[in-house]
């Protein structure tokens, strides 16, 4: 059976979420070691998921924002810390904090701000010494801590690579909004809305489309083939959170 799923940016955040709490190295984490959920929208949906809570601005949940065509940081008056999960609950200490702590097992959750088709993303900073990944990214490499970016296909890029480089040869002059730069975020286990859907459901997934007005500009159209009684599995679950409210800036 083939079927095709259409979703707007907050459902695929959802469902990226989903797919990433189901991860099996996540769930290993969750009952025996500590997850840092880094700030960022889509990691809002996915501490959600971790926890079983709501975070109800989520756009408090992120510094960097991209919003009335501008590059900027969030003015939330919601703001809500970056979690650090601990044996499935979360525990009060920063990631900041924890970040030196880090061992294996122990995974990291960063977004991401552009991927492409080999599966590299990377990440906009606007903080002069890297903001997050910055800070974390060396630890991350040289202790063996697996990095998770959950990203939506609505930030599919040509190329990673070849952007990282244009952005490092010369330094910015002008902007709209804030200047940044770009990091990548190589060895990154990134989770779009294809991996989600093949790790929650015996399926193949294919992105086929992209786009659309009125509130679903940045949506995706996803064909998903598989056994019939999967199919309609996701089918379920997804019209569960369809109409996931749009992230809006309050």
């Amino acid at each position: 059976m083939k079927a095709l799923i259409t979703l707007t940016t907050s459902e695929s955040k959802r469902l990226i979420a989903k797919g990433v709490t189901a991860l099996p190295c996540v769930q290993n984490a969750l009952e025996k070691h500590t997850i840092i959920v880094a700030g960022g929208t889509s990691n809002a949906f996915v501490a959600e998921e971790l926890l079983k809570i709501q975070i109800v601005d989520k756009t408090g949940y992120t510094v960097g924002i991209v919003t009335k065509g501008e590059l900027g940081i969030s003015h939330s008056s919601k703001k809500t810390t970056p979690y650090v999960i601990t044996e499935g609950q979360a525990v009060g200490i920063s990631w900041k904090e924890y970040l030196p702590k880090l061992q294996v097992g122990d995974i990291f959750i960063k977004g991401g701000s552009a991927v492409d088709h080999t599966g590299l993303a990377a990440v906009m900073v606007s903080d002069s010494t890297g903001g997050t990944i910055g800070a974390a990214q060396g630890i991350l490499y040289a202790r063996g801590i697996q990095l998770i970016v959950p990203i939506g296909l609505e930030k599919l890029i040509p190329d990673v690579r070849v952007a990282v480089e244009f952005m490092t040869k010369s330094p910015l002059d002008e902007a709209f909004g804030h200047k940044v730069g770009l990091i990548p975020m190589v060895g990154a286990t990134v989770v779009t809305e294809l991996t989600a859907l093949e790790t929650l459901y015996d399926v193949e997934a294919r992105c086929i489309a992209a786009g659309g007005v009125d509130g679903s500009e940045g949506a995706v159209t996803i064909a998903i083939e598989g056994l019939d009684e999967e199919i309609q599995r996701a089918i379920r679950d997804i019209k569960s959170f369809k109409g996931e409210p749009q992230v809006t800036v309050q």
